[in-house]
């Protein structure tokens, strides 16, 4: 996806959107005879490699990469032909690792389009493009090419035997090359496969897997939502509505049915990306230079949040294949054409419901210094690579960044221990930004050294001992734990959130309830003038209700706190036990 992706975009015409379709299909039984007659190998090659099989193939699969409102492949059809103007045909279908010549364009290397044969079980492919032929018009090119290992061939009474290269193509023979099937021809065998065909003034490009491998997924319809995903992970900054007509129009279609492609800007974590775009976009980034020799290198705007803590479970697969692995503490790094590059790892916030994501373009004048510091892949900056100022520009980038980062770095003194840990994010699915979260105490100690972040709290009460205070355990302590996660019911047409506690140690016990809102600096304790404010609405124990901030219970036991919470934030509860003669710690 990215490297067909980025083809297309580089391909695209100026004052139209780029239209961008993946379709996974199978040949129908209809179309099966032309491709078994028009597709299979000489006999004498057939061994060397699968396409003949392939195309007898009941449901023979396909993945077809399709643009529209591209330029296609122009330019001469040989690679042996001079020309001032385009060489994209020669670029894709015949030479391998031909520098780009696309200003400010994504791809540098040529080698993208290997993955396509890597891709198919048996290293072929299609491709069918419409292209402006200058004094000809809007022209077609069908051809067929196949990827595989060299071989000799067997010698014959008439053909001496030869060493072959494993690369092959299919169209009109003429001697010793292969031309494409041309203009009414091209489109008239492709009718006969069943590829999409063009518009009357449509002109782009489709490119035909044959046999794709669907690597892990068990079916091809989550291999396609598994793509729509991909593209909104990748392809997001040029998606966006407010790049007018030039912007990329995404859709996979799978079985007939269409797979959405998430809004970048209604998805998280991508809207936050995509909001430091936006500041970005306003002018609102802010410049980082080097020193020496001095430069600008680019804009970076950066987005704070606090967030519901991402479970394993619910991080899509795309993102993590892209470095998240679950909450943000990114940058995304891009350059002029504004696909991303690498979502660059920052340290970690101090607390789980806290995430960041940033944005970091390059300059235009230094984008040609970028794109070489990427490697085939394009998926990162390599200063290692690039020599003199160049090197220095890359290396120093990512020191900037870095600097921006630092007040995220989460001093040792800091990290506090807790004895248990519960996942406190079952609340969001309904409230879209609440978490019931427990936060320990600085200095409290763990007997399993536990981390705090985003961990339940255990609070302890003893005989001369302060709160907190585990060293020095003893039957006569006072313990106050979560059990299981938060829960959200409607009670009375209103919404709540449950969070049960146990409680052991002697009793009674007294237990206060402290509640807050959660902001990126910290509790917010105190509530602004005028705003609402998290309350305690009961707590249910064995005997029943007590509509109070705090009770007393008997122990051990189990007891519900009821708080009504405020919409659209995000709630600290903690309780406090002590032995009623103590009064609460």
């Amino acid at each position: 996806m990215r490297e067909t992706a980025q083809n297309s975009w580089d391909a695209r015409r100026v004052g139209l959107p780029t239209n961008y379709r993946l379709e996974l299909t199978a040949v129908s039984p209809t179309h099966r005879p032309a491709w078994q007659r028009l597709l299979t190998p000489p006999p004498q090659t057939q061994k060397f490699f699968g396409i003949g099989k392939a195309v007898r193939t009941p449901n023979l699969r396909l993945l077809s990469v399709v643009d529209r409102g591209t330029k296609g492949l122009g330019g001469p059809t040989r690679a042996d032909e001079l020309s001032e103007g385009s060489r994209d045909w020669v670029s894709f279908v015949l030479n391998v690792g031909e520098k780009r010549d696309t200003f400010q364009g994504g791809g540098t290397y040529g080698y993208g389009k290997a993955v396509l044969y890597r891709l198919s079980k048996v290293g072929a492919i299609l491709v069918y493009t419409r292209t402006d032929v200058p004094g000809t018009g809007l022209t077609s090119r069908l051809i067929g090419i196949a990827l595989g290992d060299s071989y000799d061939s067997v010698e014959r009474a008439d053909v001496a035997a030869r060493p072959y290269t494993g690369r092959h193509w299919w169209g009109d023979v003429q001697g010793e090359h292969v031309e494409p099937l041309i203009g009414a021809e091209a489109d008239r065998v492709a009718r006969m496969l069943g590829l999409r065909p063009f518009g009357e003034s449509e002109s782009g490009t489709t490119l035909t897997v044959l046999d794709p491998d669907l690597g892990d997924f068990d079916d091809v319809e989550s291999a396609a939502q598994h793509l729509a995903d991909t593209i909104a992970w990748h392809m997001w900054p040029i998606m966006l509505p407010e790049r007018g007509d030039q912007l990329l129009i995404p859709q996979v279609v799978a079985g007939g049915r269409t797979f959405e492609v998430p809004d970048p800007a209604k998805t998280y974590p991508l809207h936050m990306f995509v909001s430091a775009y936006r500041r970005l976009a306003a002018g609102r980034g802010m410049a980082l230079e080097c020193k020496n020799p001095r430069k600008q290198l680019g804009h970076f705007a950066l987005e704070r949040a606090v967030v519901v803590p991402m479970s394993g479970e619910s991080v899509p697969l795309a993102a993590s294949y892209a470095g998240l692995d679950g909450d943000p503490h990114h940058v995304c790094l891009m350059r002029a054409p504004e696909l991303v590059v690498q979502y660059y790892r920052g340290p970690e916030p101090g607390s789980v419901n806290r995430a960041y994501a940033g944005v970091f373009r390059a300059d235009d004048e230094l984008d040609d210094t970028f794109a070489a510091a990427e490697p085939p892949t394009h998926d990162q900056w390599v200063h290692e690579q690039l020599t003199g100022h160049s090197k220095t520009f890359v290396r120093v980038t990512f020191t900037r960044i870095k600097e921006q980062l630092a007040a995220f770095r989460t001093p040792a003194a800091s990290v506090t221990s807790i004895s248990t840990g519960v996942a406190l994010g079952a609340a969001s699915n309904f409230l879209g930004g609440l978490v019931a979260a427990a936060f320990a105490e600085p200095g409290a100690k763990s007997s399993d050294g536990g981390s705090a972040r985003g961990r339940s709290r255990e609070h302890t009460v003893g005989s001369g001992k302060q709160p907190g205070d585990f060293s020095r355990a003893t039957h006569d302590r006072v313990r106050v734990a979560t059990v299981d996660e938060p829960r959200v019911e409607d009670r009375d047409g209103d919404v709540v959130v449950i969070q049960r506690f146990a409680v052991t140690g002697p009793g009674p016990v007294h237990l206060d309830a402290r509640l807050a809102i959660v902001t990126w600096e910290g509790r917010e304790v105190e509530a602004p003038a005028g705003a609402a404010r998290p309350k305690v609405r009961c707590w249910v124990t064995s005997v029943g209700e007590v509509a109070a901030e705090a009770c007393i219970v008997d122990t051990p036991c189990e007891v519900d706190l009821v708080v009504d919470p405020v919409p659209d934030t995000m709630t600290d509860i903690a309780v406090i036990g002590a032995s009623p003669e103590e009064g609460v710690a």
